[in-house]
C-alpha cells in the first residue's frame, strides 16, 4: 500500500514525507531505524502512515509503545483521521492495572496484579469476571471508549480490549507490555502474533534504557511493610500468624536500623539480598497467606507485593543489585535492575521491524550500546530542529556546576547572570533549569529577581500554570530531572511564553547506583574508559539541555534566547549533539560579552 493514501493531511511539513518513507522502507527490509524529528513538528503521523503501509501490505501488527499516559493522544488523534481514509482497527491498551475495577489494585506491582488477576478470576470472587455476550468491537477504540463498552456490558475492560485485540492492525500500549518478560508472553498471546510479525514504534525513545531498568526493577517501602503488618493483623488467624508477624518485625527493625546509618542524609547504597532474606517472612509461605487476606478483605493486599519482592530477591538474578534509598526519611528497598539493555536486545532481535523516536534522540553509539541493538540492522534518519535558527545560545566559560565547583562563588556568579538575565526580558517567562534540586535552592536563596516560582520535589504542574497566569513577567526555577521541565507547554495565543531559558549548570546525572554499574558494564565491554563515562554522564546530560532548549520552541513563530552556564557545553561531546540538533552554539568569555551577545525577544 501507499504511504500517502493513508497521510491524512492536505501537505506534508519539512521532513515528513522522508520520514513516511524510511518507515515503509524499514519495515519492508527488516531494519531498526533511529528517527530524531523536532518535538511539536509532527512525526507521529508520517511514522504510522509508513509502518502501517507496509504492515498491511505483509500481514503485519503495528504495536506503538508510549511511556506515559499522556503520550496516548497524538497516535490517537492520527489513527482517527486515517481511518477516515482506510478500514482500520486499533485498540489502546493502559497497563492492564489501570482498567482494572477493583479497590486496591493500585498498591500492587505490576506483575503482582497479574498473579492477583488470575486468582480472583480463577475463583470467581472477579465482580467483573462474566464472559462477553457481544460481539468484539471494532474501529479506533480508545481508553475512554473502551471503558464505556465495559461498563454496558457489566465486564472486565481489558477483556473488552483483549477481545479486539486479534482484529487489530495498531496496538498503542505501554512499554512494559512488550519489554516486560513476564508480560510479554501474555501480551503476544491476546495479540496472536510472535515478535517475527510486529512492527514496534517506541515513542520517546530517548528514555528507554532508564525506563526499562524502572520496569524491570521491584521496590519495597517502610510504610509498604508497615501496611502489611497491619492487614496481617486485621485479617488473618492461622496457626503460624505470630512467626509470620515476628518475621515481619523483623524486617522493619532492618529498615530502621539502615535509616539510622544513613544518620538523616538522602541517598542510596548497595547491600547483599541475604541481609534482607535471612530476616524476612519465607515469600511462599506469604503468598500463601496474603491469599486469605485477600478473600478476607475483598482487595488486594501489600501482603502479596511484599511476597513478589522478596521472591525476586530470591532468584539471585544476573544484572539486579540490591539497593536501600533514603528520602524524605523513609527506606525503600530496590531491587535494582542495572542491565537493562539484556532485556531490549532479546525483543528488538526477535522484532520484525523498529522505528525508535524521539525529538532528542541520542545518539547512535548511546542507542546501540544501551539497548543491545545489532549494528548490521540499524538505520538512522535525523533531521534538525525546523526552528533551530530561531534560537540564540550562549555558553559561558569559567563556569561549571561540577561537584567540586559547586561553592558559594559559582551559586553568587551564577545568581549574578540570573538577575542581570531577568532584568532584560520585557515579558514572559525565563526558564532557568538547574542540574538538582540542591543547586535550584541555592541559587534561589541568592536570587535577588522577583517574583520567582522554584520547583520543588512535590510541586504539580497545575500549580506553575497558575504562577505563569498571574504574572507577566516570571522566573520560572525547575530541575532538569524533575517533572516539569518534559511536561510543560507555557503557550498564549499559538506563541510560547518562555523568551529565555537558562542552562544553570549542565544537567549531568547523579552518580547513581545504576549509572556506577552502567558505567563499570561499558568500561568492560567498550574498553574505553573516557568513552564510556562519557556515554553515562555527557550524552545523558547533552540530551536534557535539548530538552530544555526545546521548551522555547514549539513551532516556526517561537523565538527564544538561551544560555547555559556550564562551560562544558563546549566540549565536543555536548556541543556536536547540540549542532547535530541544527542549534548554533556561542562561547562567551565574560557575563559582560554573554550580555552583548545575546538577544532576548519581546
Amino acid at each position: 500500500m501507499d504511504y500517502r493514501v493513508l497521510w491524512p493531511y492536505p501537505a506534508w511539513r519539512e521532513g515528513q514525507e522522508e520520514i513516511a518513507r524510511r518507515t515503509y522502507s524499514s519495515v519492508r527490509e527488516g531494519s531498526l531505524l533511529l528517527l530524531n524529528y523536532p518535538t511539536g513538528a509532527g512525526k507521529t503521523a508520517p511514522v504510522l502512515a509508513g509502518a502501517l503501509a507496509a504492515a498491511l501490505e505483509e500481514g503485519l501488527k503495528v504495536v506503538y509503545l508510549v511511556r506515559a499516559k499522556a503520550q496516548f493522544q497524538a497516535p490517537l488523534r492520527e489513527l482517527r483521521l486515517m481511518s477516515k481514509r482506510v478500514e482500520l482497527n486499533a485498540v489502546f491498551l493502559q497497563n492492564k492495572r489501570d482498567f482494572c475495577q477493583v479497590k486496591g489494585v493500585d498498591l500492587l506491582p505490576y506483575d503482582d496484579f497479574i498473579r492477583f488477576c488470575m486468582e480472583l478470576k480463577s475463583s470467581g470472587l472477579c465482580p467483573y469476571g462474566r464472559t462477553l455476550q457481544v460481539p468484539a468491537p471494532r474501529g479506533v477504540l480508545s481508553y475512554e471508549e473502551i471503558i464505556a463498552l465495559a461498563t454496558e456490558a457489566g465486564a472486565c475492560p481489558y477483556e473488552v480490549a483483549r477481545s479486539a485485540l486479534k482484529r487489530s492492525q495498531v496496538v498503542v500500549a505501554a512499554y512494559n507490555y512488550v519489554f516486560d518478560p513476564r508480560i510479554r508472553p501474555l501480551f503476544l498471546d491476546d495479540l496472536g502474533a510472535l515478535l517475527d510479525k510486529v512492527v514496534l514504534v517506541v515513542d520517546e525513545a530517548h528514555n528507554l534504557p532508564y525506563s526499562l531498568s524502572s520496569i524491570l526493577s521491584k521496590e519495597l517501602s517502610e510504610r509498604a511493610v508497615k501496611r502489611a503488618r497491619r492487614e496481617l493483623m486485621r485479617a488473618y488467624s492461622g496457626p503460624d500468624k505470630p512467626r509470620v508477624e515476628r518475621d515481619l518485625y523483623a524486617l522493619s527493625a532492618l529498615l530502621k536500623r539502615l535509616r539510622a546509618l544513613a544518620k538523616g542524609a538522602e541517598g542510596e547504597f548497595e547491600l547483599s539480598p541475604s541481609d534482607v532474606i535471612e530476616v524476612a517472612p519465607n515469600a511462599a509461605e506469604l503468598l500463601r497467606v496474603s491469599a486469605v487476606v485477600e478473600r478476607a478483605l475483598g482487595r488486594a493486599s501489600e501482603l502479596r507485593a511484599l511476597a513478589s519482592f522478596l521472591l525476586s530477591l530470591s532468584e539471585r538474578r544476573h544484572g539486579y543489585v540490591l539497593m536501600a534509598r533514603i528520602s524524605d526519611g523513609e527506606v525503600t528497598l530496590v531491587n535494582l535492575c542495572v542491565s537493562p539493555g539484556r532485556e531490549a536486545a532479546a525483543v528488538f532481535s526477535d522484532t520484525r521491524s523498529a522505528c525508535l523516536m524521539s525529538g532528542t534522540l541520542p545518539p547512535r553509539g548511546y542507542m546501540m550500546e544501551m539497548l543491545g541493538l545489532d549494528e548490521s540492522r540499524v538505520t538512522e534518519l535525523r533531521v534538525p530542529s525546523l526552528w533551530a535558527s530561531n534560537a540564540t545560545v550562549v555558553a559561558l566559560k569559567g563556569v561549571s556546576s561540577r561537584y567540586v565547583e559547586r561553592v558559594d562563588a559559582t551559586f553568587e556568579l551564577m545568581a549574578r547572570a540570573l538577575d542581570e538575565l531577568f532584568a532584560r526580558l520585557s515579558r514572559g517567562v525565563a526558564l532557568v533549569v538547574a542540574p538538582s534540586y540542591s543547586v535550584a535552592k541555592a541559587l534561589r536563596a541568592r536570587i535577588r529577581s522577583s517574583p520567582v516560582f522554584l520547583e520543588k520535589e512535590g510541586t504539580r504542574v497545575s500549580e506553575l500554570l497558575k504562577a505563569v497566569e498571574s504574572h507577566e513577567k516570571l522566573m520560572v526555577i525547575c530541575v532538569a530531572w524533575g517533572k516539569l521541565v518534559e511536561g510543560i507547554e507555557l503557550r498564549l495565543g499559538g506563541e510560547s511564553l518562555v523568551k529565555l531559558i537558562v542552562l544553570a549548570g549542565l544537567p549531568v546525572p547523579e552518580p547513581s547506583v545504576l549509572n556506577r554499574h552502567l558505567l563499570s558494564s561499558l568500561k568492560a565491554r567498550m574498553g574505553d574508559p573516557d568513552a564510556a563515562w562519557k556515554m553515562v554522564y555527557l550524552v545523558p546530560a547533552a540530551v536534557k539541555a535539548a530538552q530544555a532548549i526545546g521548551r522555547g520552541l514549539r513551532s516556526e513563530r517561537d523565538r527564544v534566547a538561551v544560555v547555559i552556564l556550564d562551560e562544558r557545553a563546549l566540549e565536543p561531546t555536548v556541543k556536536s549533539y547540540l549542532e547535530g540538533l541544527g542549534y548554533a552554539i556561542n562561547a562567551a568569555e565574560s557575563l559582560q560579552e554573554l550580555l552583548t551577545k545575546l538577544q532576548i525577544p519581546a
